[in-house]
This record gives structure tokens, C-alpha cells and sequence, in this order.
């Protein structure tokens, strides 16, 4: 029996190609929730006219699926996915040019990449389901009406952004700031600025980045540069930009990772130093890294095993850890899937250090420990940071609470009126509580929004095209094997980043915040686009390209878009620590 699809039902066939061998035939329904474990595969099959449009949304919810248009031909006409992982919409629609029986096969994505052994594991532990939460056919007259519906809210759009962002002259620093005023207003009573990045790995969102930042200095009183770096491995740079000490290049390297070990930031630290050395202590700029990750750690291991060391003869019965044997084992880079003995005994050091306070500060001084109390617990929340079953034990992003405690530190221990440009990755940055990161919800900025209101601003960025440096993920090997240029074809179309391409301006920034938005731009801001998005790693074996969910007014208070850019230019110690990345099978 058949059921008209035009009264809201048709004929679902299931079938499960490694466990069933007869087909199960029930009626569908909107709103019904389907298992998918294994490699499980539902089939509907639809008859369809001329003309007509096909839409289906289905939620998924833990799996990764896929959906296949197939003719009666059992040819595949459209494949179906969006690169947004195991929990999100999945949005089916097919303009039909020939009448006719078709049938939309949803199923898991198994990755082709994965080797016998690897591909069955996966398999194995595909447990989730999928909701059709919407399904509908649109007539050939209903479907051209909402095609200029579409158009008409499109160009609307396009008109708005258009006439609302304002030009920006190009991305290079030390060119003026006649193209930048209007951010004066916006920013006035804003006390951290954070400025996000499309990937880790783009050159001219570096450098605009550091126009922003010589901006902000200059004419709004801005002092604190910070990072998303390691706090302790930054420290060498701070010297430098305010002292003098040392030089940038073996500064930069010192904080341990390679997406900052570019020449586009090295020439940003060169700024920081020349502008500190023109003005007085109190306009000075600091330097502070504020993540909490295993990397620039050695001036911390060092400072802390020689506070031992100096302390330990009339203290021994009191600390039973070898505390140079600990930290040669965190240097080695230990399995990071359980650091649970590792975070037991970094915190037996610290109960140690504290029980006994008084004692130690008589045997060094208060300053000495307050410096390896403040040393030992970033080391301790990177350690839990980086240990993946304990951050399973949390239901938030633990890296991201942890950044924005550093954030805080910097208003509490100094001027509680100082100005901070925040420099982190669009997720980061992020204010909306929902922004999901290694798949916790919980990012920095939305932290920072809640405690700071409007005095925490979050600039976005998007790009059209161009290319960006991350590491390889090479998938069949399951390891980093190299450092690449990865390109970015022209946005699809529908995406953010290609409504943005539309105003046909190269550089632009657009404010969401001081404005009265129709209806069909508070939809546009609200909704869910595609944006062009990448970390420090990536995969040229994946054969999309990586774009993720951005709900633009939700996430930002304003964005930079920036047509084309190119990839980060690496330092010869840039170079230096990708081979031994490589060797490490680090990203």
C-alpha cells in the first residue's frame, strides 16, 4: 500500500545490510526518533513530479549521517552532508526534473580512509539515532513562489550588509588609522576586545590582527596583548617587549608552538618592543599568554625542581616525590588518554608546597613562592587540560574555563581599569555559551560575556578563499605527517562567508550590536550558516573543506571579513619544530 506523500506520510523501508536479510516496511512520521547502530541504513522511497521540490531535515543526534538521493534507477543523483560531526541538522533538497520514484537512503558515514581493522572498530561503536524533525513537497507553483521569496530575502541581505560594513583600507600595520575611526564609538567602553581567526594559519588575519592591536593602543589605551599561548612559555616574550631582554625570534620560540612561530607575529612583537620603548611605564604593553597546554614548560620545570632542591634537605620526610623524575616524564610527552598519576602527583607537590608555606617562604622568600605556587598550577591545569578521561568527567570545556580564569588573573593583579586585546580562534572567542570545542559547549568568550557584559566585545573573522598552514592529519597512516598548505575554493553559496563575498569589498568590518534589524536580518544573524573554519590541524584526505555552524549575531558583537587570504609564513624555528612535531605525531 502506498501512502500520498502530499497528506504527510509515504512508505519507509528499512533494511540493515549486516544483520537483516528481509526488509521491515512501516509507516513514517515526523517527529519519530530511528536508532542507528552499526552500519545501519534506512531507505524512504517518495514518488515524485516534474517540477516539484523535495525537502527533508533530519536531526542527528550522536552519528555522523549521510543522505543519498537515489533514482528508480538505483543511481546516485545527490550525496547529502554536512561537515558538522555527529550532532546537527542534515537538510535534504532535491529539485525534481524528471517524474518519477526516488528514494533517500540515510545512513552512517563510514570513513573510506580507515583501514579493515579500524573501519570494523568504528563500525562497532556507531550507537546514536536521527529525528526527522520537517519533510514537505513543495508544488511546482509553490516551489517558484519560494524561490523569489528566497531571492528577495537574499538581496535583502546582501543590500544590508552592503550598506552597513565599513571598508577597511588593507591589513598592514604602521598605515594609519583614517579607515578605523569608526571603531572608537563602538569600543569606547569596552574593556577586552578579543579578536578571533578562521585558523591558526592565515596571514592576513595575523596582520590585521596586529593593525587592530596598533590601533587600540594608540588611540584607545589598550596595555595587555594577550594570547592563546602557554602562559609560562610567553614569559620570555614579555621580558622582551617591556625589557628588552633577549631577542624576539628565541623569545617566540620558547612558547612551544608553531602556529605563533610565524614571521606575521614575530613582526607584531617587533612592533610591541619599538612602541614600548617611545612611551612611558604606564602606556607600556605587556605580553601574556593564557592557555594552559604542555608546551613552554621548561622555564617552570626548571624554576620549580631548583626551589626543591634548595629547600628539600630540612624539608625530605615531608615530600616523598621525585619532582625531577616527574617532570622528565611530562617532558617525554606521556599517553595522554589517562594522566591520572601524573595529575595525583603534581597535586601532592602542591598540597605540599602549600601545608608548608611558612617554612619555605623562611628558607627562600615569599616572592620565590608565590612564583612556583602560580608555575605549579598551570602546569597542573595543562596536565588536566591535556588528559582526555578526565576531561570526559567534565559536561564543559575545561581548557576554555581555565583561559578565561587567566583573563580574570590579569584584571585582579593589576590596574582593575587595564584594557585587553584578546587574540584566540573564532571558537574561542566565541560568546555564545553554545560554541562547541574538542565537543564541549563553553567557550571562552562566552564566559567573559556573562561576567563582563558589554564590556567584553568579540570580533569574528571570515574569508572567501585563498589558503591556509595547518598540519596533516595523513588518515590512513592515523598520524601528523606533515605541514601543508591546504586552499579554500570560493564559498558555497548560502554559506556566511559567501553572503559576505557578495558586497563584493575585499576588507570590511560590520558591527551587529548598534542596530534595528528587520526580521529577515535578526533570521540571517540567528541562523546557522556555513563558515569557512580550521584549528591547528587538518586533513587533505578529508575531501571537504573545513567549514563549520556559525550563528554570526549569536557568536559575534561584530565581524572582519577579509575576500582572499594566503597561509602564515613559519620562521626557520617554525620549521625547526614541525619536523620534531612530525616526529611526535603532534598537530
Amino acid at each position: 500500500m502506498m501512502f500520498p506523500l502530499k497528506q504527510g506520510v509515504f512508505l519507509f523501508i528499512f533494511f540493515q545490510l549486516n544483520l537483516f536479510a528481509q526488509e521491515v516496511k512501516f509507516e513514517f512520521k515526523k517527529n519519530q526518533e530511528f536508532p542507528i547502530q552499526g552500519n545501519q541504513k534506512r531507505r524512504y522511497r517518495v514518488n515524485l513530479e516534474k517540477g516539484e521540490l523535495f525537502q527533508l531535515q533530519l536531526l542527528q543526534k550522536d552519528v555522523d549521517i549521510q543522505i543519498l538521493a537515489i533514482s528508480q534507477n538505483n543511481d546516485t543523483i545527490q550525496k547529502f552532508d554536512s561537515p558538522n560531526g555527529n550532532n546537527g541538522l542534515e537538510i535534504v533538497e532535491l529539485s525534481i526534473k524528471k517524474e518519477g520514484t526516488y528514494f533517500f537512503e540515510v545512513g552512517p558515514i563510514i570513513p573510506k580512509r580507515f583501514t579493515d581493522s579500524i573501519k570494523k572498530k568504528y563500525i562497532n561503536d556507531i550507537n546514536g539515532s536521527y529525528l526527522v524533525s520537517d519533510y514537505k513537497v513543495f508544488s511546482p507553483v509553490e516551489y517558484s513562489k519560494l524561490l523569489i521569496t528566497r531571492k528577495a530575502k537574499k538581496d535583502s541581505v546582501i543590500r544590508w550588509i552592503k550598506d552597513r560594513s565599513i571598508n577597511i583600507k588593507n591589513v598592514k600595520a604602521e598605515t594609519g588609522f583614517k579607515d578605523l575611526k569608526y571603531l572608537e564609538p563602538i569600543l569606547k567602553d569596552v574593556q577586552i576586545v578579543g579578536l578571533g581567526e578562521t585558523s591558526h594559519g592565515s596571514k592576513e588575519v595575523f596582520q590585521i590582527k596586529h593593525r587592530i592591536l596598533e590601533f587600540l593602543v594608540k588611540k584607545m589605551g589598550f596595555t595587555v596583548f594577550a594570547i592563546e599561548a602557554s602562559h609560562i612559555g610567553c614569559q620570555s616574550i614579555n621580558d622582551y617587549v617591556l625589557h628588552g631582554k633577549g631577542n624576539s625570534r628565541d623569545a617566540l620560540t620558547e612558547q612551544g608552538f608553531w602556529i605563533w612561530n610565524t614571521e606575521e607575529v614575530l613582526d607584531m612583537i617587533e612592533w610591541i618592543r619599538n612602541y614600548n620603548i617611545s612611551v612611558p611605564k604606564e602606556n607600556k604593553v605587556s605580553f601574556i599568554g593564557i592557555d594552559n597546554q604542555m608546551v613552554g614548560l621548561n622555564s617552570a620545570y626548571k624554576r620549580i625542581g631548583n626551589f626543591i632542591r634548595n629547600t628539600k634537605t630540612k624539608n625530605k620526610r615531608l615530600l616523598k616525590i621525585d619532582v625531577d623524575s616527574l617532570f622528565v616524564g611530562l617532558r617525554d610527552k606521556p599517553d595522554r588518554n589517562d594522566m591520572s598519576l601524573y595529575r595525583q602527583n603534581l597535586n601532592e607537590l602542591l598540597s605540599y608546597l602549600t601545608l608548608n608555606k611558612a617554612k619555605l617562604i623562611h628558607q627562600t622568600s615569599k616572592h620565590q613562592h608565590d612564583r612556583v605556587i602560580k608555575d605549579l598550577t598551570k602546569i597542573i591545569q595543562g596536565v588536566e587540560v591535556a588528559d582526555r578521561r578526565y576531561r570526559k568527567t567534565f559536561d564543559f570545556n575545561i581548557r576554555d574555563e581555565y583561559m578565561s580564569q587567566a583573563v580574570l588573573d590579569i584584571l585582579q593583579n593589576g590596574n582593575p581599569e587595564v584594557k585587553i586585546v584578546l587574540w584566540a580562534h573564532n571558537t574561542h572567542i566565541s560568546k555564545n555559551a553554545k560554541t562547541i570545542i574538542t565537543g564541549k559547549p563553553g567557550s571562552l568568550g562566552s564566559i567573559l560575556k556573562n561576567l563582563m557584559n558589554e564590556q567584553y566585545y568579540a570580533i569574528g573573522f571570515s574569508t572567501n578563499q585563498g589558503s591556509f598552514r595547518a598540519m596533516n592529519f595523513n588518515a590512513k597512516e592515523r598520524k601528523y605527517d606533515k605541514n601543508a598548505i591546504f586552499k579554500l575554493p570560493p564559498a558555497k553559496e548560502e554559506s556566511l562567508d559567501w553572503y559576505f563575498a557578495q558586497t563584493n569589498k575585499d576588507i570590511f568590518f560590520i558591527d551587529f550590536i548598534n542596530l534595528s534589524p528587520t526580521k529577515t536580518i535578526s533570521t540571517f544573524l540567528e541562523k546557522k550558516r556555513k563558515a569557512y573554519l580550521s584549528g591547528s590541524s587538518w586533513s587533505l584526505d578529508y575531501g571537504i573543506s573545513p567549514a563549520f555552524d556559525i550563528s554570526p549575531g549569536k557568536c559575534f558583537d561584530g565581524m572582519i571579513f577579509i575576500k582572499e587570504t594566503s597561509h602564515s609564513i613559519l620562521t626557520p624555528d617554525g620549521e625547526k619544530e614541525i619536523i620534531k612535531r612530525v616526529a611526535n605525531n603532534k598537530h
